[in-house]
C-alpha cells in the first residue's frame, strides 16, 4: 500500500514538472494589468460585439444623412435628343380656314434639350423633426456601443480576478506542500531514530501527494481561465499572461446608496442610451404631429431648347387635406412608442437602484468574510504550532499534526475565496455604477 502511494506521488510530480516545462521560452509573455486588459478588450479590434455595435453607429449615421437629404436642395441635369412625328389634331388643334388647314401629321423633326432642375424644401417642420430624431439616434447608437464596452469590461474584470484567484490558490498550495514536506521529513527522521512509526511516514507522504494534486488542479483552473481571457482579448493563443494585479489590492471608495445612485445615473451607458431613445421618440412624435401643417417647396429649371434659353421658377404650398387617416395613425404610433420608452426608462432606473443596493450589500458581507478568514488563518496556524510541539515532544502522533494542517489549508482556501468574493463584489459595484472601465487592482 505504501509503495503504491509513493508511486502515485511520483506520477503527480512528473506531471507537475511537465506542466511547468510546457511554457516554452519562445512563447510571448504579456505583463497585464486590469487597466491594460480592459483597454485591449474595449478597443475596436479587441471584441467582435464592439465591432458590431460600431457598425450600428454607421447605420445610424446613414439614416441621419438620409433624413438630412430631405432638407437639402436637389440638383439634377438632363440632355435629351428627340426625333418626333406628331398629330396636331390629336393635341387639340382643330380649326379650319381658307388660308390654313391644320395637318394631320407634322414631322419628322428633331429637338435638342439641355436642362438643369433644382428642388428645395423651404419650410417642412415635420422633416426637420425627423432629421433631429435621426441625429439623436446617432447618440443612441454611441451609447449602445458604450453599453457593450461596459459589459465587456465587466467580463474582463471577472476573468482577470479569476486568474488572480487561481494564482493565489497555487501560492497557497505551494505553502501547504512546504508544510506537508516538512512534516514528512520530521516523520522520517523520527522513524529512523526509533521515535516514530512507518504509519506516521505513510500518512505524511499521503498528505504531500494530496497537496500536490490540489496544486495541479489549481494550475489547470488557471490555464482554463487564462484561455478564456486570451479569447476575450483576441490575443495570440500562445501568449503567456503575467498578471501584475493582486486580489488584496482592491480598495474601492466607500459609497452610500445615494452617492452610488448619483454616479450610476451619470455613468451607466444603458441609462444614457434610454435617455437618448426617449428624446428621439419625442422628436418623432412631434414630427408626426407636424405632418398636418402646410409645407413650402421651391423649384426651378433652366435649359436650352433648340437654341432658345428657357427657364421655370416657382414655389408650391402643399396642404394635406385628406390622407385616409395615415397622419393620425403615424401620430398615435409615435405617441405609443414614446410612452413605451418612458416606461422602459423607469424600469431601468429601478433596476439600477436594485443593482446598486445588492452590490453594496454583497460588498459589506465580503469585507466581513475577509476579516473572519484572516482570524481563522491565525488561529489555525497557532493550532499547527501547538500540535507540532506536542509531536516533537512525543505526546502526539502525526495524525494530530495533519489534522491541524488540514485546518490551516481550509482557512487559507477560505481566505482566498473571501478575497475573490470581495474582488467580485467590487466589480459588481463598479458595473452597477457604470465605472468598471476605471477599476484598478
Amino acid at each position: 500500500m505504501l509503495s503504491s502511494r509513493c508511486a502515485g506521488a511520483c506520477v503527480l510530480l512528473l506531471a507537475l514538472k511537465c506542466l511547468g516545462q510546457s511554457n516554452s521560452p519562445g512563447r510571448p509573455v504579456l505583463d497585464l494589468s486590469l487597466e491594460k486588459a480592459i483597454a485591449i478588450a474595449i478597443s475596436s479590434p479587441g471584441n467582435a460585439n464592439i465591432q458590431i455595435a460600431q457598425e450600428t453607429e454607421q447605420l445610424a449615421h446613414s439614416r441621419y444623412t438620409n433624413a438630412r437629404a430631405d432638407l437639402l436642395p436637389t440638383l439634377d441635369g438632363s440632355v435629351a435628343e428627340q426625333n418626333l412625328t406628331v398629330n396636331p389634331r390629336a393635341m387639340g388643334l382643330r380649326f379650319e380656314s381658307p388660308l390654313f388647314t391644320v395637318p394631320n401629321e407634322v414631322g419628322p423633326f428633331s429637338t435638342f434639350d439641355a436642362r438643369l432642375r433644382l428642388n428645395q424644401n423651404i419650410l417642412n417642420l415635420s422633416a426637420i423633426r425627423h432629421w433631429q430624431a435621426a441625429r439623436q439616434d446617432i447618440q443612441s447608437a454611441k451609447s449602445e456601443t458604450d453599453s457593450v464596452r461596459e459589459h465587456v469590461a465587466g467580463t474582463v474584470a471577472r476573468l482577470y480576478a479569476g486568474v488572480l484567484r487561481a494564482d493565489s490558490q497555487i501560492a497557497v498550495s505551494k505553502a501547504n506542500i512546504a508544510d506537508a514536506e516538512a512534516l514528512r521529513d520530521l516523520a522520517s527522521h523520527r522513524a529512523s531514530a526509533g521515535e516514530g512509526t512507518e504509519l506516521d511516514v505513510a500518512r505524511a507522504n499521503l498528505n504531500v501527494a494530496r497537496e500536490q494534486q490540489r496544486m495541479l488542479a489549481a494550475e489547470a483552473d488557471r490555464t482554463r481561465t487564462q484561455l478564456d481571457l486570451i479569447k476575450l482579448l483576441n490575443l495570440d493563443w500562445n501568449t503567456v499572461l503575467s498578471l501584475t494585479g493582486k486580489l488584496d489590492d482592491v480598495h474601492p471608495e466607500a459609497l452610500s446608496v445615494e452617492q452610488a445612485m448619483t454616479i450610476a445615473l451619470k455613468s451607466r451607458a444603458d441609462f444614457k442610451l434610454q435617455q437618448n431613445r426617449i428624446e428621439s421618440a419625442k422628436l418623432n412624435y412631434r414630427a408626426a404631429k407636424l405632418e398636418r401643417l402646410p409645407s413650402v417647396a421651391g423649384y426651378a429649371d433652366y435649359g436650352v431648347l433648340e437654341g432658345v434659353q428657357t427657364h421655370t421658377v416657382g414655389a408650391a404650398l402643399r396642404l394635406p387635406l385628406f390622407d385616409g387617416g395615415r397622419i393620425e395613425s403615424d401620430r398615435l404610433e409615435a405617441a405609443s412608442l414614446m410612452r413605451q420608452q418612458q416606461i422602459h426608462q423607469a424600469e431601468i432606473k429601478s433596476q439600477i437602484e436594485l443593482d446598486v443596493r445588492k452590490a453594496l450589500a454583497i460588498l459589506g458581507s465580503a469585507q466581513q468574510q475577509i476579516r473572519v478568514s484572516e482570524q481563522a488563518v491565525a488561529l489555525a496556524q497557532e493550532e499547527v504550532a501547538r500540535s507540532r510541539r506536542r509531536y516533537n515532544a512525543g505526546i502526539a502522533n502525526s495524525l494530530e499534526v495533519i489534522d491541524a494542517q488540514t485546518q490551516v489549508e481550509i482557512a487559507r482556501d477560505d481566505r482566498v475565496a473571501a478575497l475573490f468574493n470581495y474582488a467580485s463584489a467590487c466589480i459588481g459595484l463598479a458595473q452597477a455604477t457604470g465605472t468598471v472601465a476605471k477599476m484598478v487592482f
